[in-house]
C-alpha cells in the first residue's frame, strides 16, 4: 500500500503531538537539553529521507536543530524549561493538533497514560504511556489505528525515548 505525504506527515504530527505531551510528569526530568529519538512504524510508510541526499541548506538546518533521519527513526533535540519539570502533570496537547482530543489520562509515580480519539486526515483512536526510569530518561509508545480520509486502514507504532544531555540548551528552544 502506498501511504501519501499527508498521511504521513499526519502521522508524523500524531507521533510528534503525543512526545510533546509528556516532557514533564509531575516534577520528573531535568531543566535543559534532551535527545528525543522517536522510531515510527507505520503499515506501508516508506523509510524517513536519507538527510545526506537532502540539499544542502535543508541538511544545514536539520542539524542545526540537532535533528537527524534515518530509516524510520528521527532524533532531535529538546529544551525542557524548569516550569515544564515543575507542572503538575504533562502540557496540554499543543493548539496545532487539533485533530486528536486526549481523554482517560492517568498519572502515577514516574508514569503516564492516556488515549487518544482522532478526526482529521486520519480517524481513529489510539493509546500513549511512558515511564520515566531517572530524571534523566524516559521511554514511552503511542499507537493509534483508523482509516485514512479516502478509506484506507491505517495503524502506526511509535516508539520514543528521551535522554537528558544537560542543563544547558545550547542556544536548542522548544
Amino acid at each position: 500500500m502506498r501511504v501519501s505525504r499527508r498521511i504521513l506527515i499526519a502521522g508524523c504530527g500524531i507521533a510528534a503531538l503525543a512526545v510533546a505531551a509528556v516532557p514533564a510528569i509531575a516534577g520528573y526530568g531535568r531543566a535543559g537539553l534532551w535527545d528525543v529519538t522517536v522510531t515510527m512504524d507505520m503499515a506501508g510508510m516508506p523509510n524517513m529521507p536519507d538527510m545526506s541526499k537532502l540539499p544542502p541548506q535543508a541538511q544545514a538546518a536539520m542539524r542545526a536543530r540537532g535533528v537527524t533521519m534515518g530509516g524510520h527513526t528521527v532524533t532531535a533535540q529538546h529544551c525542557m524549561t524548569q516550569a515544564q519539570v515543575d507542572a503538575n502533570g504533562p502540557p496540554p496537547m499543543r493548539q496545532q493538533r487539533k485533530e486528536c482530543k486526549v481523554s482517560n489520562m492517568k498519572t502515577g509515580p514516574g508514569t503516564y497514560s492516556a488515549d487518544m480519539t482522532c478526526a482529521g486526515n486520519i480517524t481513529g483512536t489510539g493509546h500513549i504511556q511512558v515511564a520515566w526510569d531517572s530524571p534523566e530518561h524516559y521511554a514511552g509508545k503511542t499507537t493509534i489505528s483508523g482509516t485514512t480520509t479516502n478509506g484506507h486502514p491505517f495503524s502506526s507504532t511509535t516508539s520514543f525515548e528521551g535522554r537528558w544531555v544537560g542543563a544547558d540548551c545550547k542556544g536548542v528552544t522548544n
